[in-house]
């Protein structure tokens, strides 16, 4: 009958392995370490045993030339008796006449080891010292040694046995069976699951049961769950901004048709007034008026165009006296919600843009400042045409930074912006070729920057 032994678990399995090569190498281990434990011992022993015949040599010599003989017997009793590892000392004279004896000749050899020194006087050997010095230290040095080995291996095997076993149910079983059972019913009879395959480890015959399964029905639904979750998602985005724009589209439509006689109007009293009149503060309170209303009918016109690109009437004027101008009419009006201070840090440039569009776009940007608790404003602009204007308001959240300039998107309460401001200032500053872009906001700072064509860059 043939007797075969298999763990049935992947710890016990693994046990198995390492214990084997560990036992390996633990054996290779000590023989190499009883051969330089035992070479290194014996060379020391040897170099002790040398040592201890030079200087007892030495006093043999004194002893002999002193004619002092009971020195050297008392001498070479106290180094056998004092447990130096010396088990027999002999010294004798050039005519084999016997010095000193002390000890037990060994019977063997195997566990001695026998030192003979030669005691010179005037370069002329007179005699000779014989020491045998027992081998008990380096045996008894390597039984401790195996000793100490063998138990720091069954520790080391009983604490390998315990990681494996505690890793694998940790890190392996426990999570995939908790992943198995929250995603297959059946999970709950996995401990009466049963594979045909024998010569796998147990523990991955109850993951290979329901893995085979799931797998790839798994990855078919997630991947057609996802593809369906992003057409979804593009598709309902694009039919809400298709309903609010085309909302949108029929109120400017009703907006321009209601508003454009009124404002026709309004621009031609405004006009006539002017004319018929030689006070000088009301003819420029008549041009505000007639300018402002002609605004109000190009942001009508403008709502009507938010869904295809502007018609824009492009001509080039000094940047500086229109935005003092500019400034002039608004600070009023902003002041009155809140705002302080609104500095101007510009120098004379000429640009090509259309005056009309760029101020709704000012205004614009001016009036999100203050809504959103801004008290200061500063407009700069350099030689390279950057419109630049800073406040310090409340800033707008970071996760809307990148989102800013599309439609329908607005920082400010429900009932009070539709998201189209910064939509439709982008729309119009690209019509002129010039862009418009966010280059910093937090609490305390925002900074949005246009940036216009220059005058010389285009044919009079």
């Amino acid at each position: 009958m043939k007797f075969e032994f298999r763990p049935q678990t992947l710890s016990a399995q693994l046990n198995l392995y390492l214990g084997l090569g560990l036992g390996v190498f633990a054996l290779l281990a000590a023989i190499l370490i009883h051969l330089l434990v035992s070479h290194t011992l014996e060379q020391t022993l040897r170099d002790k045993a040398e040592a201890l015949s030079q200087q007892l040599a030495l006093v043999t010599l004194d002893s002999v030339l002193m004619r002092d003989y009971a020195v050297i017997e008392r001498y070479a009793d106290d180094l056998v008796k004092q447990g130096h590892g010396i088990v027999y000392l002999k010294i004798i004279t050039e005519q084999d006449q016997v010095l000193a004896q002390s000890g037990t000749l060994p019977k063997s050899q195997k566990n001695a080891l026998r030192q003979v020194t030669p005691i010179f006087f005037l370069n002329r050997e007179i005699g000779q010292i014989e020491l045998h010095y027992s081998r008990e230290l380096v045996q008894k040095t390597f039984r401790n040694l195996m000793a100490l080995g063998l138990l720091g291996l069954v520790l080391i095997l009983i604490v390998q046995s315990w990681l494996i076993k505690w890793f694998l149910q940790r890190r392996l079983i426990h999570p995939i069976q908790a992943l198995v059972g929250a995603m297959d019913p059946l999970s709950k009879n996995l401990e009466h699951h049963t594979d045909s395959t024998t010569n796998q480890p147990e523990e991955v015959r109850q993951i290979q049961a329901h893995f085979n399964q799931l797998n790839a029905s798994i990855r078919e639904h997630i991947s057609a769950l996802n593809q369906a979750h992003h057409f979804t998602t593009q598709a309902t985005e694009r039919l809400r901004d298709g309903q609010r724009l085309a909302a949108i589209g029929q109120m400017a439509a009703g907006l321009a048709h209601n508003l454009n006689t009124p404002l026709a109007n309004i621009i031609g009293y405004a006009q006539m007034t002017a004319q018929a009149t030689e006070d000088n503060k009301l003819q420029a309170r008549m041009q505000v008026i007639e300018r402002q209303a002609k605004t109000c009918s190009g942001v009508v016109k403008s709502l009507l165009n938010a869904s295809r690109r502007p018609d824009t009437q492009l001509t080039q004027f000094d940047l500086k006296p229109f935005l003092q101008n500019f400034c002039d009419l608004v600070r009023p009006v902003l002041q009155q919600k809140g705002l302080k201070t609104l500095q101007l840090d510009i120098e004379p440039l000429k640009v090509q843009a259309d005056e009309s569009l760029l101020e709704q776009v000012l205004f614009n940007l001016l009036d999100n400042a203050v809504d959103a608790g801004a008290d200061t404003i500063i407009i700069q602009l350099n030689h390279q045409a950057w419109l630049d204007i800073i406040d310090n308001g409340e800033g707008i959240p970071e996760d809307k930074h990148q989102a800013i300039f599309e439609a329908f998107i607005t920082t400010k309460a429900a009932g009070k912006g539709t998201g189209l401001g910064l939509f439709l200032s982008q729309q119009m500053l690209k019509s002129m070729q010039s862009s418009l872009t966010l280059i910093a906001s937090k609490p305390g700072h925002s900074h949005f920057r246009i940036a216009l064509a220059k005058a010389n860059n285009y044919e009079s």
